[in-house]
């Protein structure tokens, strides 16, 4: 198929902009493949910058709407609304209501296209020189090497070379050293998809690994598997383990109907069992479409506001990971102990496990709060691990796709708003700021990069992604591009951050949800100046005490050797 088949319209001459991520102006929209341009035609001497182009990509359209200026009068032509999957309401107004419908189905048709193959991501060339190949910067083996300084307890596996135990595991894995290829494959048949126990991170403080994995297929007749036991067991050195659940406890019962469940104690003695529920995949999409159209409602009154907040369900969600992810963190501190095992699972274990899972790593390492760390956490434990970006991805807050509806859900939006609660209760031990965040959220929906293209490694391997596609981390590790996401106050925190998770301390997102509703959409520049001199000051002031305090001692240390000379023996 090319995607010029399925545009009608390529320019519309003298539309005028109603509303949008600028001041209002008159221009002409153009229709490619990959994007919307518009180009202005009208110029505004107080805002020059206006004179640019605005380029969309169809894949950050979540819905199109259009229709009639005045349904009495169709002669004035039309209306056509943009809602795009980063929260932007774009609205334009054509004068010709035949050539507005016929651009609404065009971006509808391009913005829907089944599949990633066609994504812009295949096609763009690299503007900037890649000085660092995001691609190969995180390498299992590399991440193997670095874990053998820690420990030998643990191996690296290709069991699952072309991904023939697993299909949503990458092809090398980390398992217990004393654990053979046998009985990996035994245990994915008895974990949902195949994902059986992994290494997910060890905590060198405490000498814990953190594993995660699917849940049991216990099942109505208690299913056993001696194998899955033992690879549990074989965690296990000095004390017990835990086993923490992602799920609640009627969720748990329920999947136990259908064929799955959670360990049974008596066939898992050595470990506890503690259920840490994170809201399943749609009622976190429901939460999202909820808290957007509340947020984009302008004539709620305060106490109607605070109210529909409260039900919208998505801060719920951020606080119910956030203290699941310091659940898992408490555990390797439990009762002043060392080498304490923790395994995490949901139900299939690609969505509230690797929420909890990796909001752990961050709590408990300050290299994971580096940008590096944190890109490191993200491929690891998301990309790598499974998550099925194309699919939960596909749609946002204003619109489902006819196949992919049920699949669809905001999961990792969830984990980069609770990263960003964490930003707010911890300012200075972040080495990235929320526009990182921000900018992640943003190509996690829609990108000219590759990294969150597919579902798996399997699809990515299988569709060339890694040869075909620039990786994102090449974007950002790129010096110019690099410096907009640091954190100008970074100031190592080492060890354990613990995050409030009281509901004064739970706040919404503003430059999320409230970001396109300034007039001039200038979040960060003044916000930025202000924090950067004020960073200046104090670290100037600090040179100055510094300096004052190295006198002082010098001072004393020349006092106390004319005392000792001028002293009576």
């Amino acid at each position: 198929m090319e995607l010029s088949e399925l545009i009608e319209v390529t320019r519309v001459r003298d539309a005028f902009m109603r509303k949008g991520p600028r001041p209002a102006q008159i221009g002409d929209i153009c229709i490619f493949g990959h994007h919307l341009i518009f180009a202005p035609t009208t110029v505004s001497k107080e805002v020059p910058d206006n004179s640019e182009e605005f380029w969309l990509l169809h894949k950050a359209v979540d819905r199109v709407l259009c229709e009639p200026i005045s349904k009495e009068n169709p002669q004035r032509g039309g209306l056509l609304a943009l809602k795009c999957k980063n929260f932007l309401m774009i609205i334009f107004e054509i004068g010709d209501l035949e050539i507005c419908r016929a651009t609404a189905r065009t971006i509808e048709a391009l913005s829907n296209i089944n599949g990633f193959l066609h994504d812009y991501a295949f096609f763009y060339n690299s503007p900037f020189t890649i000085l660092d190949d995001g691609w190969s910067a995180f390498d299992p083996e590399q991440e193997f090497a670095r874990l053998m300084l820690s420990t030998d307890a643990f191996r690296i596996s290709s069991v699952n070379e072309n991904f023939t135990v697993c299909p949503t595991y990458p092809e090398k894995l980390i398992v217990p050293k004393g654990i053979g290829d046998d009985y990996l494959r035994i245990s994915a048949t008895f974990r949902e998809g195949g994902r059986f126990p992994v290494l997910s991170y060890f905590h060198k403080e405490t000498r814990s690994p953190l594993v995660r994995c699917s849940q049991p297929l216990i099942g109505p007749t208690n299913r056993r598997c001696r194998e899955d036991e033992t690879i549990l067991n074989s965690l296990l050195t000095l004390n017990r383990g835990y086993i923490i659940d992602t799920r609640s406890k009627s969720s748990a019962t329920a999947a136990k109907a259908k064929g799955g469940g959670a360990e049974p104690l008596g066939n898992y003695r050595q470990w506890r069992y503690i259920q840490c529920p994170i809201p399943r995949q749609r009622e976190i999409h429901d939460a999202l479409t909820r808290m957007v159209d509340v947020c984009s409602d302008r004539k709620i009154s305060s106490d109607r506001w605070v109210s529909r907040v409260g039900q919208a369900g998505w801060l719920t969600a951020v606080a119910a990971s956030l203290e699941a992810s310091a659940n898992v963190a408490q555990c390797f501190y439990s009762e002043g102990l060392k080498e304490v095992p923790v395994v995490i699972h949901g139900g299939d274990g690609l969505d509230s496990t690797l929420i909890a899972s990796s909001l752990a790593q961050i709590i408990l390492d300050s290299d994971a709060r580096t940008i590096r760390g944190f890109e490191a956490v993200i491929e690891r434990e998301w990309i790598c691990a499974g998550h099925p970006f194309s699919l939960r991805n596909n749609h946002c807050a204003y619109a489902e796709g006819t196949v992919t509806g049920p699949y669809e859900s905001p999961v990792f939006l969830v984990f980069l708003d609770a990263v960003h609660q964490m930003i707010s209760q911890y300012p200075m031990s972040f080495e990235f700021d929320e526009n990182f965040l921000i900018f992640l959220f943003e190509h996690a929906y829609a990108s000219e990069f590759g990294s969150f293209l597919g579902n798996s490694e399997k699809e990515k391997k299988e569709n060339g992604i890694r040869k075909k596609t620039v990786s994102l981390w090449s974007h950002v590790h790129h010096p110019e591009n690099m410096k907009q996401f640091v954190n100008v106050c970074y100031d190592p925190t080492a060890g354990v951050i613990w995050p409030s998770i009281a509901p004064q301390c739970i706040k919404i997102w503003d430059r999320l949800f409230f970001r396109w509703q300034r007039p001039d959409n200038s979040w960060s520049k003044p916000e930025t100046e202000t924090i950067q001199s004020l960073a200046d000051h104090w670290k100037l002031r600090e040179k100055e005490l510094t300096a004052k305090a190295s006198s002082l001692r010098r001072s004393v240390i020349e006092l106390s050797r004319e005392l000792r000379v001028n002293s009576p023996l």
